[in-house]
């Protein structure tokens, strides 16, 4: 085995003993970003809409967190609409925010230290990449992570 794979394991095992209570996750995202509503449609599909803004001249966001039971959350511009041929979505339109094989997002991560925070670091380098056509973010190899 590579060590880069006992990494990722021993990794894993770590957090499993840490696993992050939804209780947490609405202290955190009530605590920190306190404009944002949440909702419950079930037991198992929860979602947070706020709005974000990543500059003092940027516009104001709209924001909608999709938080499923045992999936990843899916994040989606609601306001100002964000153009089709902008990089790093998925084909439902979510944002692309991670590699998913880095393990930087589990069911053990809080999504107002994660998902936030790059959330806005996305709507920064998409304002860029209007102005530049370059997308000067972090990238990684893009697969089919198509999320169901």
């Amino acid at each position: 085995m590579r060590q880069k794979d006992k990494e990722r394991i021993f990794k894993k095992l770590d957090k499993l003993s840490k696993k992050v209570p939804w209780s947490k996750q609405l202290f955190s995202m009530k605590n920190r970003f306190p404009n944002f509503e949440f909702h419950s449609v079930n037991t198992t599909n929860k979602h947070f809409i706020g709005e974000l803004q990543p500059t003092k001249d940027s516009p104001k966001y709209r924001v909608k967190i999709l938080y499923r039971t045992n999936k990843k959350p899916k994040v989606y511009v609601l306001e100002p609409e964000i153009l089709d041929s902008a990089p790093h979505r998925y084909s439902d339109n979510s944002l692309c925010l991670y590699y998913p094989d880095d393990l930087s997002f589990d069911q053990y991560s809080v999504i107002a230290d994660t998902i936030i925070p790059w959330t806005i670091e996305w709507l920064y380098f998409y304002e860029i990449w209007l102005e530049d056509n370059v997308w000067w973010g972090k990238e990684a190899p893009h697969y089919i992570y198509e999320d169901k």
